[in-house]
């Protein structure tokens, strides 16, 4: 009788496992197969082409490739430090002292991020124009370099995924015992060192979720680097687009993004281990 039970529990959990499993084949497997194919294959890929490191080696050895690899490292890492320096007071604020304020600031944030991304970056282009609304303030000439620049870009992609930074933080500081913050300062212990030895490394879980579901997806942008960017912010997520859909190079395109996807993992893997360090460090 229990063993019929357990073949029966067994089944109904293939059952209930069955359309997700097929799921990520269909969408992700079967799709993720074909673009390891494609960077192999020699181009022009046909029947008789056979299969190459070279898609890879020319990602690796253009410089041009390094080059725009270096402005968007420059570009998205500065973006994300920015979106810290926000989303940390925010998150703290929201947590330790907006009071009644906290769910009210907690649903902006959710509501803000409801706006297409794409209105939100034009905005942007109209806030930050020769004559947008900061010229318009600002007393003498307008500024150029406000716009269709490396400063643009960041400002759009700061604010455009700022509530992904935000929320992770907060739900990790939401774990954080009130007390503990007052025992530190009953021990003599000023608001930078609460921020560095207590709230910091506590709150590491969730800037590690942040830096997966922000600064990773960032490299892969374009839209904001089209609409406010100009030449000296051309991304990679822009030439990856142009080297499959302009230049028709699915081979190289394809060795780009496989790229990009295993430095993402080995970056996942660091911000994850530094989590725990951090984390190490307090207990």
């Amino acid at each position: 009788m229990t063993r019929r039970a357990g073949d029966t529990t067994a089944r109904s959990a293939a059952a209930v496992l069955a359309a997700p499993t097929t799921a990520l084949l269909v969408f992700f497997v079967v799709p993720f197969a074909v673009l390891v194919q494609m960077s192999l294959i020699k181009f022009p890929p046909n029947v008789a082409s056979g299969f190459s490191l070279e898609h890879y080696w020319d990602v690796v050895s253009d410089q041009l490739n390094l080059k725009i690899a270096l402005t968007t490292v420059v570009i998205v890492t500065i973006a994300m430090a920015l979106m810290l320096l926000i989303a940390l007071p925010l998150a703290y604020y929201m947590v330790f002292k907006a009071g009644r304020r906290e769910l009210f600031l907690l649903l902006a944030l959710v509501v803000a991020d409801e706006l297409a991304p794409v209105v939100r970056v034009y905005a942007w282009q109209v806030i930050l124009g020769r004559n947008g609304l900061i010229n318009w303030i600002l007393p003498g000439p307008p500024i150029d370099w406000l716009l269709y620049s490396p400063f643009a870009v960041v400002v759009a992609l700061a604010t455009s995924y700022i509530t992904y930074t935000t929320i992770p933080i907060y739900a990790a500081m939401k774990a954080i015992e009130p007390v503990t913050l007052e025992a530190a300062t009953d021990l003599g212990a000023g608001w930078f060192q609460q921020f560095r030895r207590i709230l910091v490394p506590l709150a590491a879980p969730g800037i590690f979720v942040a830096a997966i579901l922000v600064y990773i997806p960032m490299y892969a942008d374009f839209v904001a680097a089209d609409i406010v960017g100009g030449p000296s912010s051309y991304l990679l997520g822009q030439r990856i687009r142009d080297v499959i859909l302009e230049e028709g190079d699915w081979g190289t395109g394809s060795a780009m993004n496989l790229v990009m996807l295993g430095l993402s993992g080995v970056f996942a893997l660091i911000a994850y281990r530094m989590s725990r360090l951090n984390r190490m460090a307090t207990s």
